[in-house]
C-alpha cells in the first residue's frame, strides 16, 4: 500500500513541477535584409536555422527592395507597440542617415562595453571603422565591397587583335566628338587590367559593328545598372570619384569630375557602346546576368558576388551561372578615368585615377529592437569565423574579420575564386579610403544622378540621334536643373 501512495506522489510531482509543464513558447522576430535569392536560401537555412536552434526563438526574413525604404520601415517599427524587427542589413549608404535620425541603437548601449570592445577585435579596422558614426559604433560590420570590371576573355582577345578594321570610322567619328579622334599612339591593350575609358569605347564599338553567334544581328555589348536604385547611382558617383570628386563636390554637382562622368556617359551611348536594353528593361545585377548568358553583354561593371552567380559552381544545381564555358571569365580592377577631351596633341586634357568608393553592409540593431541583447548574438554568430568563412567563399563576399582577410589565400582556393579575391583586394587598396558621402543628404542626391544621367546622356543621345556632344551642354543642363535642386536639399538640411 506505502508503495502505491509513494508512486502516486510521484506522478503528482512531476505534474506539478515538470512533465506537466509546456515548453516556453518560442519568440517571433523579423530579419531585414537585402539578398539574391540564392544567397538568402542559403543564409537562412545554413545560418538562422542553427541560430534559432541554439536560442530558442523564430526568425523571418524579411526583403527590403531599394535602401531608400529603410527609414520608412524602421520608423513605423519605432511607432508600433509590438516592434519586431530584431537586426536590420544596412547598406553603408544608409549607416549615417538611419543613425543620426535616431533610428539605430549604439552598440555599447546594448551590452557590456567591454565585451563589445572585445569582441569588435576581432574585424578588420577598415570595416570596424566604417561602422562608427560621429565617434560612436552603431553597426556590427558584414562585409566589405567594391566594383570590379567583369570581361569575357575571348571577346577582349577578338577586340584587341582586330579593332583596327574599324580605327578609320571610329576616328571619324570621334573628331567630330572631340576635335581629335583617337588619343594619340592609341592602342587597345590585350589586358583589361591596363584600359582607362578609351579602350571601353574602343572595344565597345568593335563588338557593336561585329556579328558574332553566326547570327545576323548587331547590338552593343557593354552595360551596367540602369534601373533607378541605388546600384546605378553608385556607379556614377564612383566615376566621379575616378576623376577626383571629394564628398562635398559629389553632393554639391557642380563640379568638373562629376561633368567628366556625365561626359563619357553620353560618349559612350552616343558612339552605341552601351545596349540600350539597359535603360529600355531597367536593368538590375540579375538582368545584366541575363545579358551575358544571352550573348548581349560582353563586359560590365561587377560586385564580387556578382561574378560569383555569374560564374557558378559546377558541382550545385542551384547556382550553374549564366556562363556557356566559366572559364572564359576574367575580372580586373577598374579601368583608370582619362577626360573624354583630348588636348591639341591628342594627349588627355585631365587624367584620373583608379579609386572609387569602398562600401559594404553592417548589421545595425534598431533601437526598436524587440530584444537588443538577442539581435547583438545573432550579428555576431553571422559573423563568427565559420559562417563568415564559408559565406564569403560560396558568393564571393569580401570578408570583415581579421582572421581571414588576413589569410585570404589560405582560406579560399586559387584558380578563379583566388582571381576574384585577389583582384578585389587589389580594388581596395587602389580605393584607399574613399567612400561615398557620409552625410545624410546622400540618399536624395544619388536618386539625382540617375534622373541627371537619363537626362543628360540617355534622352539626348539615344539610339538614332545624332546630337552632337557638347561639355557645353551638359554643364549647362546640370545648372539649369540638377544643382540648383542639390543646393535647395543642401540648404534644407542645414537649417
Amino acid at each position: 500500500m506505502r508503495a502505491i501512495v509513494n508512486a502516486v506522489l510521484i506522478v503528482m510531482l512531476l505534474l506539478v513541477f515538470g512533465c506537466g509543464k509546456k515548453a516556453p513558447e518560442k519568440k517571433e522576430y523579423t530579419l531585414l535584409v537585402r539578398m539574391l535569392q540564392m544567397q538568402q536560401k542559403y543564409f537562412e537555412n545554413e545560418v538562422v536555422r542553427p541560430f534559432e536552434k541554439q536560442y530558442n526563438c523564430k526568425i523571418t526574413l524579411v526583403a527590403y527592395d531599394k535602401m531608400w525604404d529603410l527609414e520608412n520601415i524602421l520608423k513605423v517599427q519605432r511607432e508600433k507597440p509590438d516592434p519586431n524587427v530584431l537586426l536590420v542589413k544596412v547598406p553603408f549608404e544608409m549607416t549615417r542617415a538611419l543613425a543620426e535620425k535616431g533610428y539605430m541603437e549604439q552598440l555599447h548601449k546594448v551590452t557590456d562595453s567591454a565585451q563589445v570592445e572585445k569582441d569588435m577585435a576581432e574585424y578588420h579596422p577598415l570595416a570596424l571603422g566604417l561602422g562608427y558614426v560621429n565617434h560612436s559604433l552603431y553597426y556590427v560590420p558584414r562585409k566589405l565591397e567594391t566594383r570590379l570590371l567583369f570581361y569575357l576573355k575571348s571577346k577582349v582577345k577578338d577586340a584587341s587583335a582586330n579593332w583596327r578594321k574599324f580605327e578609320k570610322a571610329l576616328n571619324t567619328s570621334l573628331k567630330e566628338q572631340n576635335g581629335y579622334g583617337l588619343p594619340k599612339g592609341y592602342n587597345l591593350e590585350e589586358d583589361p587590367e591596363q584600359w582607362d575609358y578609351y579602350d571601353i569605347l574602343v572595344a565597345g564599338y568593335y563588338w557593336a559593328n561585329t556579328q558574332y553567334f553566326n547570327v545576323n544581328v548587331l547590338m552593343p555589348r557593354v552595360a551596367h545598372r540602369a534601373d533607378r536604385y541605388e546600384g546605378t547611382a553608385l556607379g556614377l558617383v564612383d566615376m566621379s570619384v575616378q576623376f577626383g570628386a571629394t564628398s562635398k563636390q559629389i553632393l554639391s554637382m557642380d563640379a568638373e569630375p562629376v561633368t567628366d562622368m556625365y561626359m563619357w556617359e553620353a560618349a559612350f551611348i552616343r558612339n552605341g557602346v552601351y545596349n540600350p536594353e539597359m535603360w529600355n528593361g531597367a536593368w538590375r545585377g540579375t538582368d545584366i546576368y541575363k545579358g551575358i548568358q544571352d550573348g548581349k553583354v560582353f563586359l560590365t561593371v561587377f560586385q564580387q558576388i556578382d561574378c560569383f552567380n555569374v560564374h557558378g559552381w559546377e558541382d550545385n544545381p542551384e547556382m550553374r551561372g549564366y556562363l556557356k564555358d566559366p572559364s572564359d571569365m576574367g575580372v580586373a580592377t577598374i579601368p583608370a578615368a582619362v577626360s573624354f577631351e583630348l588636348n591639341k596633341d591628342g594627349t588627355y586634357a585631365r587624367t584620373g585615377t583608379k579609386q572609387m568608393t569602398t562600401g559594404g553592409w553592417w548589421w545595425g540593431i534598431p533601437q526598436s529592437s524587440p530584444d537588443k541583447k538577442l539581435a547583438y548574438e545573432l550579428a555576431r554568430f553571422i559573423t563568427n569565423h565559420d559562417n563568415q568563412a564559408n559565406e564569403c567563399s560560396k558568393f564571393g563576399m569580401v570578408p570583415v574579420r581579421k582572421d581571414i582577410m588576413n589569410r585570404i589565400g589560405e582560406t579560399f582556393e586559387m584558380g578563379w575564386v583566388g582571381d576574384i579575391f585577389r583582384v578585389s583586394v587589389s580594388q581596395l587598396e587602389a580605393n584607399d579610403l574613399a567612400t561615398i558621402p557620409l552625410d545624410r543628404e546622400y540618399g536624395e542626391t544619388s536618386k539625382n544622378y540617375i534622373e541627371a544621367w537619363y537626362d543628360l546622356c540617355v534622352n539626348p543621345f539615344g539610339v538614332g540621334n545624332t546630337k552632337a556632344l557638347s561639355r557645353d551642354a551638359i554643364k549647362q543642363k546640370l545648372n539649369e536643373k540638377f544643382i540648383p535642386a542639390q543646393k535647395q536639399l543642401l540648404s534644407g538640411a542645414s537649417r
